[in-house]
C-alpha cells in the first residue's frame, strides 16, 4: 500500500478517536455510494453530522482544511443525500464537519471545524 494511503487511514483513526473523544457517535466510516465517499458520519447528540477528513505531512499542499474545496464539498454533499435517503433520515438536521490532521509533529495536530461548509 502505498504512503498516501496508509496515511489517509491513520489521520481517519485518529479524526474518529478524537470525535469519540468529544462525545460523538460514530455511524458509518468509509460510507460509499455512486456518488462518492464520505469519510466518517456521526451523531452529535441529535445532528446528523458528515465528516471529512484531510490529512496532511506538512504545510507545503496548504493546511489539511484549505483543500476542502468548491468541488470536494458539492462531492460530500451528494454523498450525503445519498446516505439520508439509504437510511431513511431525511428529517433529521445535520451538519458538514472538517477534521484536519497534520503529522508534522508529535503528537499530530488535530483540527476539528463544526459547520464547515453548508449544502
Amino acid at each position: 500500500m502505498d504512503g498516501r494511503g496508509e496515511l489517509g487511514r491513520r489521520g481517519e483513526a485518529l479524526a474518529e478517536e478524537f470525535l469519540r473523544a468529544c462525545r460523538y457517535t460514530i455511524v458509518a466510516r468509509n460510507y460509499r455510494c455512486r456518488a462518492g465517499e464520505i469519510d466518517l458520519v456521526a451523531l452529535d447528540g441529535e445532528i446528523l453530522v458528515f465528516v471529512e477528513v484531510r490529512t496532511r505531512r506538512g504545510a507545503v499542499a496548504g493546511t489539511p482544511l484549505e483543500s476542502v474545496v468548491g468541488r470536494k464539498q458539492a462531492q460530500v454533499v451528494r454523498v450525503a443525500r445519498h446516505f439520508l435517503a439509504a437510511h431513511g433520515w431525511h428529517d433529521r438536521d445535520a451538519r458538514f464537519d472538517v477534521v484536519g490532521i497534520r503529522f508534522d509533529a508529535e503528537p499530530p495536530a488535530v483540527e476539528h471545524v463544526r459547520g464547515a461548509f453548508d449544502a
